[in-house]
């Protein structure tokens, strides 16, 4: 061979394997989006696939699909590609008995060709710019493992299709969403600089922000204005995110260790937390409890097991919870306790190994509880003092059409004769400024002053291990309603236990309890320190999902209610009440009952402490002086304050400022018997930490 021929011959060889080389991380990232759509299709399977694709017309198009309606919600043109994906999936998958059918091949052509000619399109821009740009990506990515390709033009105009959504302009788990078919057009044109664009706009939500959408310093999530969503956009955060890192993963487009630890974080400490046997808490899913299912949570599987490859670390805590929430764990998961506020979102989780507690405030600095799009239509309430209190998870999985709306649980509210339309749409600030928490990590209380709908009131939840104190005071309305606060509503589930007693009959029981008095039901008891009026209603309930959500159906769905509320009758003035939940137990002890001391419930302060732990907790709605347990606290400001002692005779005082806006508080505290006689000027935590908890220790 001739020197020139020779030289040739590299030359050629070395384009070759350069061009294998940057063809090759598309190839490898192409061949995991891959593995990761297809289903496996098995002979059962076949018959439906078959009929699926016989179903579809000569031009197309499924006859049944009204593909020029617009519809908001549940948009009727986006079935086409539900059902053309499993049709896709036997063609493409090599062990499907039905690989490289030409039947379907040619089903699959004229699908797509429909498709392209055609430019269908929802009011609901989400449909338009997210969901069928991915649809489309995903689909030609698995036909492009087929047996024949795709035809050159049709793929083309698909491709075309794709162009749609402005990545740069959107936030959070929206900007995560279009980027992620950027992401597929990419692939399917292996265009370096487009997926290299991409992974930097899907990257970008991996970031801490000070109220605009996101993740937040607290490790909350916000969308749609600061509006709590730890599911939905923050979930779709979660899922679209681990996807893109798990297909990229040891690549030269990984995403950033810096950045994979701020998603685990987020993944281990907020969301996680949150799930009680795979179902999650109502409060952190915004418009979305309106919709069937969807507070079970089996498809986060799919998330923790990317983790487990991602995060290896964390492998131990990635496995620990596949277990807990696989439907044969018994409800024997060890859950470690945690108690912590968001005070970026106006939220306080409190989780305990029997039991979750927890509650979602608001304030002029959040948005309270969205309506839109026809979803959530009577939420009007969803975001004053709501308590979601879990033992076995599904305490209020899919019960919403059978609620009644001015009693959610937790709440301070009218007492309406029927539901009430919630105005305004997509989520508008609370008009109170008052709504904080303060927390150790295990021990806290959270408080808020409602204002709204015409009902003032200051409502205070006082977290310990075994127990959760809930006060109200001056509760003052001019309504012609009642004005009601509900202890809960949940589904019935067993007897209803009142002092030791079963009820006898399911039905509404108007009871005047005494001080002592408790009710027990599904684990859970609520004893009321003091006298009051409380009515009990136990029986059946019917109801429709249009009615909260109307693009869902309108049959009539039926369950049995428990539903227990207090009395303050019409135009109360400065009303109050309390009552201690005892959750994951069926009753209490004496000794139980002997530990809790209510030492102030008024409209200035509310406070409680706890003997065995050494606790006392109190919110102080406006300075003053709190007098109590031995203890003179005095305050500058509107604070809530947790004062701890341990047997040394060390003192740590935790305090949040609830209005964010002080930059300090001075606190006196005196105790003879702790020989303390302090007074300290504790400097408050400042920018994206306002509203945070700092402890400072006496000796």
């Amino acid at each position: 061979m001739g020197k020139e021929k020779c030289l040739l011959f590299l030359v050629v060889i070395w384009s070759m394997l350069a061009s294998a080389q940057s063809n090759q991380p598309f190839d490898m990232i192409m061949q995991r989006v891959f593995d990761d759509e297809v289903v496996e299709v098995t002979s059962s399977r076949v018959p439906k696939v078959q009929q699926l694709a016989a179903s579809l017309g000569v031009d197309g198009a499924w006859e049944d699909i009204p593909y020029e309606r617009t519809d908001i919600s549940s948009w009727p043109a986006g079935k086409h590609f539900d059902r053309l994906k499993p049709i896709i999936a036997a063609y493409v998958y090599n062990k499907s008995p039905l690989y490289g059918d030409a039947k379907l091949k040619s089903a699959i052509d004229k699908a797509l060709s429909f498709w392209a000619n055609h430019d269908f399109k929802s009011k609901n821009w989400w449909h338009n710019e997210i969901a069928m740009p991915k649809a489309i990506g995903v689909s030609l990515i698995m036909l492009h493992f087929g047996k024949e390709p795709v035809d050159g033009n049709l793929k083309s105009a698909l491709i075309k299709k794709m162009e749609r959504g402005d990545v740069y302009a959107k936030t959070g788990a929206n900007k995560s969403d279009i980027a992620m078919h950027y992401f597929y057009r990419a692939l399917l044109t292996s265009d370096e600089e487009l997926l290299t664009s991409s992974l930097e706009q899907l990257y970008y939500p991996v970031q801490l922000v000070d109220g605009e959408e996101g993740l937040q310093h607290d490790y909350s999530y916000l969308q749609h204005g600061p509006q709590l969503y730890i599911a939905g956009y923050g979930e779709e955060f979660l899922k679209g995110i681990s996807k893109i890192m798990f297909y990229v993963r040891n690549t030269t487009y990984a995403m950033p260790p810096d950045k994979v630890a701020l998603f685990s974080g987020f993944l281990k400490n907020t969301y996680l937390p949150i799930l009680r046997y795979g179902y999650i808490d109502f409060n952190v899913h915004g418009r979305g409890v309106s919709r069937p299912g969807i507070l079970q949570k089996d498809d986060m599987k799919d998330v923790l097991e990317r983790m487990i490859a991602l995060d290896g670390k964390n492998k131990a805590i990635w496995n620990g919870v596949l277990q807990e929430i696989d439907k044969d764990s018994k409800y024997d998961f060890k859950f470690s306790p945690i108690h912590k506020h968001f005070w970026k979102a106006d939220y306080t989780i409190h989780l305990r190994d029997n039991y979750h507690f927890n509650v979602r405030l608001a304030s002029d600095r959040t948005n309270k509880s969205e309506a839109g799009n026809q979803e959530n239509i009577y939420g009007k309430n969803m975001s004053d003092g709501v308590t979601n209190i879990q033992v076995y998870g599904d305490e209020y999985y899919d019960i919403m059409p059978l609620w009644e709306w001015d009693k959610i649980p937790g709440t301070t509210t009218r007492d309406y004769q029927e539901d009430q339309v919630l105005v305004e749409q997509w989520g508008k600030p609370a008009k109170n400024q008052f709504a904080g928490g303060v927390s150790d990590g295990h021990y806290g209380v959270s408080a808020l002053k409602v204002d709204y709908d015409s009902v003032v009131a200051n409502k205070a939840w006082f977290f310990f291990d075994d127990q959760v104190v809930c006060l109200g005071a001056g509760i003052t309305s001019e309504t012609k309603e009642p004005i009601v606060t509900t202890l809960n509503q949940t589904w019935l589930k067993g007897n209803v236990i009142i002092n030791g007693r079963a009820l006898s009959t399911k039905d509404e029981v108007f009871v005047e309890v005494n001080a002592g008095d408790r009710f027990m039901h599904n684990r859970i008891v609520y004893l009321f320190p003091e006298a009051g009026n409380v009515t009990l209603n136990a029986k059946e309930e019917r109801g429709t999902w249009s009615k909260i959500n109307r693009s869902r159906s309108a049959d009539t769905v039926k369950g049995e209610v428990f539903k227990l509320w207090l009395n303050h009758g019409v135009r109360p003035q400065q009303a109050t009440y309390a009552y201690i939940v005892y959750p994951g137990t069926n009753k209490v002890s004496e000794q139980e009952l002997g530990t809790i001391r209510i030492l102030q419930n008024t409209a200035a302060m509310q406070a409680v402490s706890h003997a065995i732990l050494g606790r006392t907790q109190v919110v102080f709605y406006e300075p003053g002086v709190f007098a109590g347990d031995d203890w003179r606290i005095e305050v500058d400001r509107p604070c809530l304050l947790q004062l701890t002692t341990d047997e040394d005779g060390d003192v740590e005082v935790a305090v949040s400022d609830p209005l964010q806006l002080a930059e300090n508080i001075q606190v006196s505290l005196t105790n003879q018997s702790y020989a303390v006689s302090e007074k300290k000027t504790i400097a408050l935590p400042q920018g994206a930490e306002k509203g945070a908890t700092v402890s400072v220790k006496i000796k």
